[in-house]
């Protein structure tokens, strides 16, 4: 992993891998940035490539800017990194505390494909295709998704993509929790309408969850994990599955579909519960099946392509002695191996 300082403004550039073909990751805005706390959040990245045999690497930016200050250190960031942007060879996405407005001098250099932008219905193509893959996961661990009832931490977004396609695929939705709170189960005789948490999210944001309860308070966050349900999403944030929180799930298949969102503490929880754990990377892998499509691809394209690779991913990796998370990594580091003289150290786990 190489951290390179930048001159023209305090922050830094995080490279993964070295000789990768291109670079992927955030652009972050924060006075206190630290350039370790975004390990895995690259690293996640470079697992996702590796899951589609691509000599790809993730990356990072770190602006340690005040946010009053965010504009100056875009422009100065872009005028920097011209021939890195302008070349391809980096690509950067909104991150903390930045929006695509203020990011827009860095994206108009931008050549992926940009269909992951699309809105669609209120959420991003990106966010849908995660729903998409989360889906797909979770019914390659269940033998399907009809008449499952499931559970959504982390909600936003990506969790609502994942709400609209669990319910297509006729499973129910018992909860949904941020990190304001997690709603209250009796609503609907205990599920949740896709209609009813898009409106609440886009009206409410996090305080969706005070809405979603009715007249009654929101439960806590830590809720969620409940072991009532048939699988349980998690997604708020690295490490939103603790070692109590997989302690609570108990046998519960787990679905990880944001960076790192499982910890290495609950993983060794569930694993000794031989409780199965679909990977992030896996889970989370379709937006980057755009970012290099060809323009004539359409929506429906890319979500049968996103269905059908995590379904082909999980297929390979079943069955593995230890558990299809840690398959999925070994399947990973295999395609890293024909490419890299060494391993990057450590694995997307918070």
């Amino acid at each position: 992993m190489e951290t390179r300082q930048l001159e023209s403004t305090p922050g830094f550039v995080i490279f993964d891998l070295p000789d990768a073909q291109h670079y992927v990751g955030d652009t972050r805005l924060g006075s206190r940035l630290i350039p370790g706390n975004a390990t895995m959040l690259l690293r996640h990245l470079t697992y996702v490539f590796a899951t589609l045999e691509q000599q790809r690497s993730g990356a990072s930016i770190g602006l340690k800017s005040d946010p009053a200050d965010a504009a100056g250190a875009v422009e100065a960031l872009a005028d920097e990194l011209t021939d890195d942007f302008s070349s391809g060879r980096l690509s950067t996405s909104p991150g903390l505390r930045l929006d695509a407005e203020l990011l827009a001098p860095v994206l108009a250099h931008d050549q992926r494909n940009l269909i992951g932008n699309d809105d669609r219905d209120g959420i991003s193509f990106n966010h849908e295709l995660i729903g998409v893959g989360a889906a797909a996961a979770a019914a390659s661990l269940l033998g399907g998704l009809d008449g499952k009832r499931i559970a959504i931490e982390g909600f936003g977004p990506a969790g609502l993509g994942i709400a609209r396609e669990a319910a297509a695929a006729g499973a129910s939705i018992a909860r949904v929790a941020t990190a304001k709170g997690c709603t209250a189960d009796q609503i609907d005789g205990g599920q949740l309408d896709p209609t009813a948490l898009a409106e609440a999210w886009l009206a409410d944001g996090e305080m969706c969850v005070a809405t979603l309860s009715g007249d009654g308070e929101p439960a806590k966050p830590w809720t969620v994990w409940k072991d009532d349900v048939d699988v349980l999403f998690c997604g708020s944030k690295p490490a939103a599955m603790s070692g109590d929180g997989a302690a609570m799930a108990g046998s519960t298949p787990v679905v990880a579909f944001s960076s790192a969102a499982v910890s290495s503490k609950a993983l060794a929880v569930l694993r000794a519960a031989s409780t199965p754990v679909a990977a992030d990377f896996v889970a989370a892998a379709g937006p980057a099946l755009g970012w290099w499509a060809d323009p004539v691809l359409t929506h429906d394209d890319l979500r049968s392509a996103t269905a059908d690779t995590v379904a082909a991913v999980m297929s390979e990796t079943a069955g593995h002695d230890d558990g299809p998370f840690m398959a999925a990594c070994y399947r990973a580091e295999s395609f890293l191996q024909t490419w890299q003289d060494e391993l990057p150290f450590g694995r997307p786990l918070g």
